[in-house]
């Protein structure tokens, strides 16, 4: 079955140009052809798709996700989610023209990220953190999904059993950060009390305890009294008591955490492959380290959301200065920030980063509130609205730029040139999130903005 859009935009996902009123062409899940235009009422013999008023793009590769298979749960291996759950996360992808994604959560296998491929019509591609220091990590963290597999495999086992990648490397949940903020704390201020609080008022808490760096010298007694009684938690703890919760669930992973980071990177360096690293206020001392330790090594280390929320906007930028100096990649995540606004309430990061030319080389989305984040593809109108970027500037970003900095994520793919794969998206030209085809190798796989039965295997 031959396949042709047509009077589209086409955005080939490479270059600086876009083909206006453009037609494409797909044969036997290729893409064949990409030609300037096609007249109406020309013959061919296949299924003909007016996209007038569409563009047309590469299908989007996500590098930064989690929960898209059935393994453990994020860096601190928490339970995996219900099948329902890790397939629904895989729908929004989807449903979002995302036809890539690389499920961060290392602790999965390859056999959970194969069984995800083939039941899901995205391409699910996995990382490995299975690694001393990351497992103890974990464990110390919540540890609930890891399973004996986990113990016995390695990041040699695993990178020769087909994952792409070394990553994510430290977490929210590990490293004292959003993580904590969502889900450990809070459950253990419940356990302990009965009271539920708010991230807004965890983070609050943890911060007059450990600081934005993690750091037991930075507890400030004020501070911590004025956010138990915002909390109502005044009543339920003294301040010793309250600190100690805090400090109890955050730092037995941090220091095996950071350890694991620097124990990821110099796995990546030894295998030659790429890592992920996560980048917030409490690991910006450990990245510098490494930056200059690795510098000029040829290693392609990808400092992941840049700019998270957790430095001021001016220290994100000044790591991301050094990372560019220094040859570390860098990604920005859309998060929550754009629509959603629940768990990230500022894009003053994001807007600094990105419209400082090369400062930010890919975009993912990370992983919202019960993976409520923003769709990747509305990131990439964001950045072409704001002028970031051109639009074939702002499309690479999560297509032809992650290919190129992760080679075995999307081999053939990321790009619409002749013989790569048919991975294609058609959206509304003035409201990306309108997704009304996506094919992948060359199969719709979503119609006029719903799921088809290809979509699930």
């Amino acid at each position: 079955m031959s396949t042709l859009i047509r009077g589209g935009t086409v955005v080939p996902g490479v270059g600086d140009s876009v083909v206006e009123a453009g037609a494409l062409v797909i044969r036997q899940g290729r893409v064949a052809e990409i030609l300037n235009r096609w007249e109406a009422g020309q013959d061919f013999d296949g299924e003909v798709i007016d996209a007038s008023g569409c563009i047309v793009l590469p299908g989007l590769i996500n590098n930064h996700t989690h929960g898209v298979t059935p393994g453990a749960l994020f860096p601190s291996a928490a339970h995996a989610l219900p099948a329902d759950r890790w397939m629904g996360n895989l729908d929004r992808h989807l449903l979002a023209g995302t036809t890539t994604v690389l499920n961060l959560c290392g602790f999965a296998s390859m056999d959970d990220v194969r069984e995800a491929d083939r039941r899901h019509a995205v391409h699910v591609k996995g990382a490995t953190t299975h690694l001393p220091h990351c497992l103890e990590a974990a464990s110390r963290a919540d540890g609930q999904g890891l399973t004996p597999e986990a113990y016995d495999l390695t990041v040699a086992q695993m990178l020769d059993d087909g994952a792409v990648a070394i990553g994510e490397l430290g977490g929210g949940q590990t490293l004292g950060g959003g993580g904590q903020d969502l889900v450990y704390i809070p459950e253990a201020i419940r356990k302990a009390s009965g009271i539920r609080i708010s991230i807004d008022q965890a983070r609050r808490i943890k911060e007059a305890v450990l600081g934005r760096f993690i750091d037991v010298g930075a507890f400030d007694v004020q501070a911590l009294a004025e956010a138990a009684h915002a909390a109502g938690l005044a009543e339920a703890f003294t301040a010793t008591q309250l600190a100690k919760l805090v400090t109890d669930s955050v730092l037995p992973s941090f220091n095996p955490a950071i350890e694991g980071i620097r124990e990821g990177v110099r796995a990546a360096a030894a295998f030659g492959v790429p890592a992920i690293v996560h980048s917030a206020s409490a690991t910006a001392s450990v990245l510098r380290e490494l930056m200059f330790e690795f510098e000029g090594s040829g290693t392609t280390v990808i400092a992941a959301h840049a700019n998270h929320p957790s430095h001021t906007p001016d220290e994100a930028r000044e790591l991301a200065v050094l990372g560019r100096k220094t040859g570390w990649p860098a990604e920005a995540s859309v998060f929550d920030l754009l629509h959603r606004k629940r768990t990230v309430t500022t894009r003053e990061h994001w807007d600094l980063l990105l419209c400082e030319p090369e400062l930010i080389s890919v975009i993912g989305t990370d992983y919202g509130h019960d993976g409520d984040h923003d769709e990747l593809i509305a990131a990439v109108q964001d950045i072409v609205a704001r002028g970031h970027r051109s639009l074939a500037g702002a499309v690479a970003m999560a297509t032809s730029r992650v290919a190129d900095l992760i080679p075995r994520i999307a081999p053939k793919s990321g790009r619409l040139e002749a013989g790569c794969a048919a991975d294609v998206v058609v959206a509304r030209a003035d409201d990306f999130r309108d997704v009304r085809m996506v094919f992948v190798d060359g199969v719709a796989v979503v119609r006029d903005g719903k799921l088809t039965t290809a979509a699930h295997r």
